[in-house]
């Protein structure tokens, strides 16, 4: 099996179940950094209450976002209709925006350092994924997602990316 088709089939697999994962590393490893004194942020609990915020926000972000993009927890490969109206006609992927807010908001409310590390590894993740999705879409619906991401500037934040 060629690497690339290895790399599709992990950044292209369910996000609800890598999304999962995810979350149950970074809670685990925050855990751990709580019960074996790993390296902490000192500006605790400013951290702490800052992570829970991102968290409250990142949930209601994601529901708001799920509830006009019904198949966004689907495999890019069984999504058969693009979504553009609600936050949807202003980035393109705030679905994984929100999960990179929620995994921020994790670590940072945890305080521990690695788990941060691992929040900013998920980040990329999470952009790669976006990328690799939007060639599928694009092979998948050319004409119209050409014009949406002509109209839809922003993958993910307005004015940064």
């Amino acid at each position: 099996m060629k690497s690339g088709s290895v790399m599709n089939a992990f950044f292209l697999s369910s996000p609800f179940l890598r999304g999962m994962v995810e979350f149950l590393i970074l809670v685990a490893s925050g855990i751990c950094g709580l019960v074996f004194s790993w390296t902490r942020f000192s500006i605790y609990p400013v951290s702490n209450i800052l992570g829970g915020l991102l968290i409250i926000l990142a949930l209601a972000f994601h529901s708001w976002t799920h509830k006009e993009h019904k198949q966004a927890h689907a495999r890019t490969r069984d999504i058969d209709t693009l979504v553009t109206s609600g936050a949807y006609a202003k980035v393109r992927h705030p679905l994984y925006l929100s999960g990179i807010i929620l995994n921020l908001g994790i670590a940072l409310s945890f305080g521990v350092l690695i788990t941060f590390i691992i929040a900013l590894l998920t980040v990329i993740h999470w952009i790669l994924t976006s990328l690799k999705e939007e060639e599928i879409l694009l092979q998948r619906f050319p004409d119209a997602y050409h014009q949406y991401r002509l109209s839809v500037r922003w993958r993910m934040i307005p004015g940064i990316f």
